[in-house]
């Protein structure tokens, strides 16, 4: 096995550590696959009419975790960007962060993500210090929140539906 980074060694500890692990043994989030410096990780959702029990993010993890991570919803089938009409949809705080038309797909519009971050939100600080990235933390601090989102009352299914 070729010699890990340090970014990458660091988030493949906390892909084996109790907060990671804790929720895939709930059924909240399980790893697809790394490939560094990106790992793919499905994240469960609410049933909802015609629209999939979990949904694909592909991190980017660059100086993880010193570096907050960017994440898009994922076709792990066509290793491609999620066709914007297959992007979770709903009301609310799931409407402003599965936003598709947000950079061109490219990130999830929340303050733990560094390209969101990154484009003038350091108000985000201030109104939402809980979802912000923390280089103390682990995956499960973004992952958390995608799937809050994906299990509240706001999400109604796909963009399609």
């Amino acid at each position: 096995m070729a010699t890990l980074t340090p970014d990458e060694r660091v988030f493949r500890e906390h892909l084996e550590a109790g907060p990671f692990q804790s929720g895939v043994d709930r059924g909240r989030w399980n790893l697809v696959s790394v490939n560094w410096s990106h790992s793919v990780i499905a994240v469960s959702a609410a049933s909802r009419p015609n629209a999939p029990d979990e949904f694909d993010f592909r991190f980017e993890l660059t100086n993880y975790p010193a570096v907050p991570p960017t994440a898009q919803p994922w076709n792990s089938e066509k290793n491609a960007p999620l066709k914007s009409d297959k992007w979770a949809s709903g009301n609310g705080r799931v409407s402003h962060a599965f936003n598709s038309g947000y950079k061109g797909g490219t990130c999830l519009y929340l303050p733990c993500d560094r390209e969101a971050f990154d484009q003038g939100h350091q108000n985000w600080i201030h109104q939402h210090p809980e979802m912000i990235w923390s280089p103390d933390g682990d995956i499960t601090q973004y992952l958390r929140i995608i799937y809050d989102l994906l299990n509240s009352k706001d999400y109604t299914g796909l963009h399609s539906s």
